[in-house]
């Protein structure tokens, strides 16, 4: 276009202006918005134009802005045809050229766009971004001042909904922190028998950032579906809550093992394109719910690791159906501002100052604590927790009682110690089968006679079983059978001397039996019942609970529930040890066992 023409438009009609010459060319088009993605790099064009006296709204992507591009536009009513197509391109890019930048987000929570970091919600904290994707109804409903009256009436005084409320504020700090900590995503687990609170805590946990429920793109998903499927809805999400509804929608006996591992580490397995070349992978990190009648980690292996990377809280978590009813009306209806304000308060603040408050809980918890293998681990993701509702009462003046918050924490993590340490139970786990399969194992050849199925053999000392060795396969099929991992078991075993081995190695090469070539075994001392029941780790359970009895004992009108259930399971604990205590001290009286018992093979145990 030369210096002397121009385009006008008039009533809706573009007109094309050359040397004092008017041309009608067509309904106008216009550019409405002109935006760039922060999260893809990608720039569009919404653009508009009426048909039939109706406005009618497109996105164009930029490179879309071409004669022969824009000619698509006529099947929805445009007039750009192609013999015009060449003036409404050029009148297009015009307009761009006067638009102010605008831009959008398609990924949720913590972000960085040209050096400067932003949050992004419905609406960006930090940024002026809009929200732009079809994952998240994150746009807020109803009422703050109604949702923090049903807080101050329905759910403070509940321990249980209080530290759900913390959890939930979680998600945005678990970023930060990740910054300076090896920190991964929270994975969060209620369970307990229908009409407990486990699905209304875990909306209460979420209303703060969205609609809290499975319709309308809420942030509730239900495990109906394949673990792809529920992936797709954490990629991107750096800081908003998310809950996984009602296990029983999963099949029978599923294994959450490599799922739980997966939320809490944030990326999505290595997987090749069609084309041979490595796929892209998705990341998270954010704090995810779930909810269930069963615990879940009656589902997965016994690796203590997985007790670092996934909590649950199975404790009776409303007062009356009427809490919960007036609670679930409430956040149904009120939703999506106080995670905005909370994201604010976070503005005003350094990360250091965040990490810094982060790690000074954390060492307060690890006092509290004791010592293992996953102590400070453990602490780091309470400490979250517990920074979550310091943050928020500062935010929001939400009322949450801290200490009472961390005495909960407390209490979970004393309830989880035992099952961190797994090799007590492996142990148990695989002496047990001896004994039930004892006509399976043989001293020397001379038993071999008449034996149709053979697992182990085991060796004497004084008149009692000292030793029992069993093939490397065999051991790791009855093993994984209780859903125990070999490798962390006899690893820790070795450490433990229970393991008897070749030199640089976990296994013991010897021949099987007469005839047969040398082969790899697991040989382990038979040990005295009392080292294994009663072992450092349960002495200090023991310790702790007595402890944390006596600090409740002296505040017992201020916090009688958290004493109650202190007490319950200090009772519970002791009663479990007591049963499981052999009558008399000494070896396991296995070559007691007759040859003649009931026998179950591997496929029955």
């Amino acid at each position: 276009m030369n210096e002397k023409s121009s385009y006008l438009i008039q009533n809706h009609r573009l007109y094309f202006v050359q040397d004092g010459e008017k041309r009608d060319i067509g309904g106008a088009i216009y550019v409405d918005r002109y935006v760039t993605n922060v999260d893809t790099g990608e720039v569009s064009v919404h653009v508009s134009f009426y048909d039939n006296g109706s406005k009618v709204t497109k996105v164009l992507t930029r490179d879309e802005i071409t004669p022969q591009k824009i000619v698509g536009l006529t099947k929805y009513g445009a007039d750009c045809w192609k013999e015009v197509s060449d003036l409404y391109a050029d009148h297009l890019r015009e307009q761009i050229t006067q638009m102010e930048r605008n831009f959008e987000h398609s990924d949720v929570g913590w972000g960085e766009y040209q050096g400067k970091e932003f949050f992004k919600h419905h609406q960006a904290v930090g940024l002026p971004s809009t929200y732009k994707g079809d994952r998240y109804n994150l746009n807020p409903k109803g009422s703050q001042e109604v949702w923090m009256e049903m807080v101050k009436k329905e759910v403070l005084g509940n321990q249980w909904l209080e530290c759900a409320l913390a959890c939930g504020f979680t998600a945005p700090l678990v970023k930060i922190i990740k910054e300076e900590a090896n920190m991964d995503s929270l994975f969060i687990n209620f369970y307990g028998i229908s009409s407990t609170g486990k699905t209304l805590a875990t909306r209460l946990a979420v209303s703060p950032f969205g609609l809290p429920d499975t319709r309308k793109n809420g942030l509730l998903l239900t495990w109906y579906g394949t673990d792809q499927g529920i992936l797709h809805h954490l990629r991107g999400n750096f800081g908003i809550p998310m809950v996984i509804d009602d296990t029983s929608m999963q099949e029978t006996d599923k294994d959450f093992t490599q799922f739980i591992y997966l939320i809490a580490g944030g990326q999505e397995k290595l997987a090749m394109t069609s084309h041979g070349t490595k796929r892209e992978r998705s990341e998270w990190i954010t704090t995810v719910f779930s909810s269930s009648e069963v615990s879940i980690l009656q589902n997965t292996d016994k690796r203590g690791g997985i007790r670092v990377r996934f909590f649950e809280i199975s404790e009776k978590l409303t007062k009356s159906a009427e809490n919960a009813e007036e609670i679930e009306k409430v956040v149904l209806k009120n939703y999506g501002h106080a995670g905005p304000l909370f994201i604010n308060y976070l503005f005003g603040m350094e990360h250091e100052e965040i990490t810094d408050r982060w790690y000074k809980i954390k060492q307060q918890l690890v006092k509290k604590m004791g010592n293992d293998q996953f102590t400070h681990r453990i602490a780091g993701k309470l400490a979250v927790i517990q920074l979550a509702g310091e943050l928020a009462n500062e935010a929001l003046d939400l009322g949450l009682d801290i200490e009472k918050l961390q005495e909960g924490l407390m209490y979970l993590e004393a309830k989880s110690v035992q099952t961190r340490n797994k090799e007590e139970e492996a142990y148990r786990h695989i002496m047990e089968y001896f004994s039930r399969n004892r006509s399976k194992f043989f001293r020397d050849a001379s038993e071999l006679v008449n034996k149709k199925v053979i697992v182990g053999k085991y060796l004497q000392k004084g008149g009692k079983i000292s030793e029992i060795r069993i093939p490397k396969e065999e051991f790791e099929k009855i093993l994984k059978y209780g859903k125990f991992d070999p490798d962390s078991t006899v690893n820790k075993w070795k450490e433990k001397g229970w393991l008897v081995h070749d030199n640089g190695k976990n296994t013991l090469t010897r021949v099987f039996q007469p005839g047969m070539p040398r082969m790899a075994m697991y040989a382990f001392k038979v040990l005295d019942i009392s080292d294994v029941e009663l072992n450092q780790t349960e002495q200090f359970e023991e310790k702790k609970l007595e402890t944390l009895a006596k600090e409740m004992e002296h505040k017992e009108n201020e916090h009688n529930y958290s004493l109650q259930q202190a007490e319950e399971y200090q009772e519970k604990t002791r009663l479990q040890k007591q049963k499981k205590k052999p009558k008399k001290r000494g070896k396991y009286s296995l070559s007691k066992v007759s040859n003649t018992q009931e026998i179950a093979t591997i496929d029955e145990f």
